[in-house]
């Protein structure tokens, strides 16, 4: 005979080896993803921002000299922003009482979020890898413990910055910290607060997803 015949069965036996084949060798990165040296895991990222904010005084570096006062500073000064209010009088300039959060300190948030484009590097969220800059969307606000916002005496939230929450398609990690508010400006903000043990308190709301 000149003409060679395959037959229906070794057709159908190499078309699913081939498939198969296919199917494991793009399965193959997945392999090696446990070892990663780059977290997927984003709680640490969600969790040392809150602390930034509520723990921290901020940094403002006029000229070599460091204060935590970077609300009366200039944006291009600021190196680090934190919430955490000034202590009292007997204490430096650089003393802060943590999850006591100022509320200048949240306006200028405010304001500082719309005028500087690298506010993610003075949250904590500058993070690079191999050179390249790892992404972060954020979105963080003061909210009262019914859920609701707390707003300024016109009603406009006193904290709401960043990127809008996703409705699908991406993991939130959200972290909730109880912080008291300063009583010394307690008149710019509205009746939703709590009070406990003396204190104006709200929730601070960090939500981060890549």
């Amino acid at each position: 005979m000149d003409k060679g015949q395959v037959s229906i069965d070794f057709l159908i036996a190499i078309s699913i080896f081939v498939i198969g084949l296919v199917l494991l060798i793009s399965q193959v990165p997945m392999l090696f993803t446990p070892l990663q040296t780059v977290s997927t895991d984003i709680q640490p990222v969600a969790y040392r921002t809150s602390m930034i904010l509520a723990e921290d005084g901020g940094i403002c570096n006029k000229g070599g000299s460091l204060t935590s006062e970077w609300d009366d500073c200039d944006p291009e000064y600021i190196s680090r922003i934190g919430l955490a209010m000034k202590a009292h009088g007997w204490a430096s300039s650089e003393d802060i009482i943590p999850n006591n959060l100022s509320i200048d300190k949240i306006e200028a948030l405010n304001n500082e979020a719309e005028m500087s484009s690298n506010i993610t590097e003075k949250i904590g969220l500058f993070v690079t890898y191999n050179g390249n800059r790892l992404n972060y969307s954020y979105n963080i606000s003061l909210k009262a413990f019914n859920g609701s916002f707390i707003t300024n005496s016109t009603g406009v939230p006193l904290l709401q910055v960043g990127d809008s929450l996703p409705e699908s398609g991406a993991t939130i990690e959200k972290i909730e910290r109880i912080v008291a508010l300063s009583i010394s400006n307690a008149t710019t903000f509205n009746n939703t607060t709590v009070t406990i043990a003396g204190h104006e308190c709200a929730k601070l709301v960090v939500c981060i997803w890549r």
